[in-house]
C-alpha cells in the first residue's frame, strides 16, 4: 500500500506539516511571553475580579478610575447593569469596587504602540 499516490500528495501534505508545526511555534512563543509590569484600573464585585483596564501611569489609571467610578454612580437606580469598557455587567445588588495597581499581567502590543492587559497575574510584589 503507497502513503501517497503521487507527487502532489505528497508536497501538500509537507506543506501541511510545515504550516501547523510553524503554528505550533509562534503560539508557544506566545505563551512563553514574559509577564509585565503595568498600572491597571481594577473592578472588583463581592471581591472577585471582573474587569481591568491598562493604563500607562498612575496618574492615567487614576483619572481613569474616576471616570468609572463616576458612571458607576451616576447609574440610575432602577437600572441593574452598567456599562465598562465597552462591557456590559448585570449588578444583582452586589457592590463594585474600583482599584488602581501595579500588577504583572499579560500584555498583547499592537503595531499602533497602543496596548492591552490580556490577563492580570497578580498584584505586583517589589523585589527587594
Amino acid at each position: 500500500m503507497k502513503l501517497f499516490h503521487n507527487i502532489w500528495e505528497k508536497w501538500a501534505t509537507a506543506i501541511v506539516v510545515v504550516f501547523l508545526l510553524a503554528i505550533g511555534f509562534s503560539t508557544a512563543k506566545a505563551d512563553a511571553q514574559k509577564p509585565e509590569v503595568v498600572f491597571a484600573v481594577c473592578v472588583f464585585a463581592d471581591g472577585s475580579l471582573i474587569d481591568h483596564k491598562g493604563a500607562n501611569s498612575m496618574s492615567d489609571c487614576l483619572k481613569t478610575k474616576r471616570e468609572v467610578e463616576k458612571k458607576w454612580r451616576n447609574k440610575a437606580a432602577d437600572t441593574d447593569s452598567v456599562e465598562i469598557n465597552g462591557i456590559t455587567y448585570k449588578i444583582d445588588g452586589e457592590s463594585l469596587a474600583f482599584m488602581c495597581d501595579l500588577v504583572d499581567a499579560r500584555v498583547h502590543h499592537y503595531n499602533d504602540g497602543s496596548w492591552e492587559i490580556v490577563e492580570i497575574l497578580g498584584k505586583h510584589k517589589k523585589e527587594e
